[in-house]
């Protein structure tokens, strides 16, 4: 698989006319990391898997624990079936490494086998932050913009109320 990275994300952004803030900062490898802006939206993103194999996009909002139960229940499967994607299964799928998982990074999924899973938190927000395929940087975008991304990615979304 192809390393995701930075150029490739920002691309994209500016051949779909998205408008965004650039925001450079220290390498953050998880939301309470001590170098994070505090002035973004704090956002969630999780690659998880069910042992069928499939595959979804987790976005949400980082101050809600994930109910697994709940989810798991939205998605027709049950919270035993649900876990975590390995490092290798980022790799493979993403092109990323664990603290970038992006949604930015679903370019990389051709197949369209990763389903995105939105927590309705983030639609009410209207303001979204991803890392831009790394984690020295993140994007800040409208929730409209961002689900244009989406719809280019051929990604749509199905949202929840986590």
């Amino acid at each position: 698989m192809i390393q995701a990275n930075e150029n490739e994300a920002i691309q994209l952004l500016d051949r779909l006319h998205i408008q965004y803030q650039l925001v450079r900062h220290a390498a953050l490898h998880h939301l309470s990391d001590e170098g994070a802006p505090k002035d973004l939206p704090r956002m969630k993103n999780l690659l998880l898997k069910t042992k069928r194999d499939n595959q979804y996009f987790l976005y949400m909002t980082s101050n809600k624990r994930v109910d697994f139960t709940k989810l798991a229940r939205e998605l027709g499967t049950s919270k035993s079936q649900l876990r975590f994607a390995s490092n290798d299964d980022l790799e493979e799928l993403l092109g990323v490494q664990p603290g970038t998982v992006t949604p930015l990074a679903l370019m990389h999924d051709v197949h369209g086998s990763i389903q995105v899973i939105v927590d309705q938190a983030i639609v009410d927000a209207g303001v979204i932050a991803v890392h831009p395929n790394q984690n020295k940087a993140t994007v800040v975008m409208s929730w409209l913009d961002f689900t244009k991304v989406l719809i280019a990615l051929k990604h749509p979304y199905q949202l929840v109320s986590e």
